[in-house]
């Protein structure tokens, strides 16, 4: 069962645990941006996608761990990862991509634990595009679902310069975002305005 959020959101977390609200939802349908209220209302935030940008260009193991599995193609001049470079790698491949994520997805569980553990915010708010997929609600109290038309989701993504072959290569074994808003507690729609988003995610934060 959901504990409640903290009667006083301005209060310091003292010796409580935290409250931590797991955001995921579909590429390109709002997950960063509804975080951003989230972290505007006075929530801790962490971006598992963040985390992992991290570990790839500064963690000498993951590094070398990566490099020794693929080779020099998939670094860049300052021997970090280039995740671009690893993506059209791993995204090809089953096998490769099962071993990516059994390195990295322990890591950043650990890291995003921590940090919602030891910092003074009493609420948390983290963003995990894998939330159901890699049955980590447990480890969360409430889950939010970002959810856009698969149409708007195109569009977001085109102009960010991916097609649709690309797209889908990132997503086949992700859930539907169907799927993952019949799994959430709670389902934000983000087909319009950042206005509209943003007065969704104050009343969701009003009626937790």
């Amino acid at each position: 069962m959901n504990r409640m959020l903290p009667q006083d959101s301005r209060l310091k977390r003292d010796d409580r645990p935290a409250f931590v609200i797991g955001i995921t939802g579909g590429m390109a349908c709002g997950k960063s941006a509804a975080a951003e209220v989230f972290r505007r209302s006075g929530f801790g935030c962490v971006d598992c996608d963040e985390i992992v940008r991290e570990l790839l260009a500064e963690k000498r193991d993951v590094c070398r761990a990566v490099r020794e599995r693929f080779g020099d193609s998939v670094m860049d001049s300052k021997g970090a990862v280039s995740r671009s470079a690893l993506a059209e790698v791993v995204f090809a491949s089953s096998d490769d991509l099962d071993w990516l994520e059994n390195l990295l997805h322990p890591k950043v569980i650990g890291i995003w634990q921590e940090r919602t553990a030891a910092g003074p915010e009493p609420m948390w708010a983290v963003e995990i595009p894998l939330l159901f997929e890699k049955g980590l609600e447990k480890h969360v109290d409430v889950t939010v679902c970002i959810a856009a038309s698969p149409r708007v989701q195109r569009e977001r993504l085109r102009l960010r310069g991916m097609n649709d072959e690309q797209a889908n290569s990132r997503t086949y074994r992700q859930y539907s975002i169907e799927v993952k808003m019949e799994l959430a507690d709670h389902v934000v729609l983000n087909d319009g305005s950042e206005r509209f988003l943003r007065e969704q995610v104050l009343d969701l934060i009003r009626n937790l």
